[in-house]
């Protein structure tokens, strides 16, 4: 049986010191554009920007991903690597033009950050940007000791490797919003896979610019 992928974003374009949690945003979902399905995730001393917690995407992978996301190479090249490629082409993030931006860098604590959310969503079997513990993606970067500016952070559940599901994000408004933002200069990313989850691997980006 084949399953539809989920996939989530925030939008958060924020300002100010990390940890202290302003307005929720909601948006559209996912890649069908149709409707409103939730609060965005929590942002910092700011305003959100489009988010959602919820969505169909078009993506219909196997129950059981294969191969692994990184058989070749570290994950952490390999997710860099196609987020920089995506951001070096101008490319319309649904009726909006983005050109092409400066490639980004990779940051150990938003990895650590994305790899928090990715195993619990895995393991507690929940789709959501909000933690069990109520916390937000910009409460997560900033328990990693990352003083932020502005963070965003996407989601998504069921593709099976870093190609199917960057291209899921980049083929959903929003998602690719957060992936061609100028105001980002660091990001970081992971997986985690659970067999006994109704999704079996779910994935998290964090982009994030320092203060």
């Amino acid at each position: 049986m084949r399953i539809f992928s989920l996939l989530l974003l925030t939008a958060l374009l924020v300002s100010g010191c990390g940890g202290s949690s302003s307005d929720d945003g909601s948006a559209n979902n996912g890649n069908s554009g149709s409707g409103q399905i939730g609060g965005g995730d929590n942002g910092g001393s700011g305003s959100d920007g489009s988010g959602g917690s919820g969505g169909g995407g078009s993506e219909t992978p196997d129950p059981t991903p294969e191969p692994m996301p990184d058989p070749d190479g570290t994950f952490a090249d390999q997710m860099l690597t196609a987020v920089n490629a995506a951001r070096a082409v101008g490319r319309n993030c649904g009726s909006t033009f983005y050109p092409a931006v400066a490639p980004l860098t990779w940051d150990a604590k938003l990895q650590s950050a994305a790899q928090v959310h990715s195993t619990n969503m895995a393991n507690y079997n929940f789709f959501n940007h909000t933690g069990l513990d109520g916390k937000s993606a910009s409460d997560r970067v900033t328990d990693q000791g990352y003083a932020w500016r502005s963070v965003a952070e996407n989601i998504a559940a069921g593709q099976k490797d870093i190609d199917t599901v960057m291209t899921t994000w980049l083929n959903s408004p929003g998602h690719c919003k957060n992936i061609m933002g100028s105001n980002y200069t660091q990001m970081g990313s992971a997986y985690d896979m659970n067999s006994g989850s109704q999704y079996n691997i779910y994935w998290t980006q964090v982009f994030a610019t320092p203060q």
